[in-house]
């Protein structure tokens, strides 16, 4: 079931890596939020990654972690540089 979600995932944590980027005030109350659920879900779907077939979808995994990663920080610090 996680790799249903994987790759929209990843887009997701694009759009908000690039909606925290440009500082789009409709995003801003919601950054922190959806990071920490698109983190959690990358690190549940790299820990469901059992064989060597899956190794693709940890890396695509591990990716989607690393840009929610960067959109939290930018999102903590606008909300603390402000």
């Amino acid at each position: 079931m996680m790799r249903k979600f994987l790759w929209p995932v990843l887009v997701l944590a694009g759009l908000l890596l690039a909606a925290e980027a440009l500082q789009l005030s409709v995003v801003r109350p919601f950054g922190a939020i959806l990071s920490i659920v698109g983190m959690a879900f990358c690190v549940l779907a790299r820990m469901s990654a059992r064989s060597k077939a899956d190794s693709v979808r940890a890396r695509v995994a591990g990716i989607a972690f690393l840009l929610y990663a960067c959109a939290l920080v930018i999102w903590l610090a606008l909300m603390f540089w402000r």
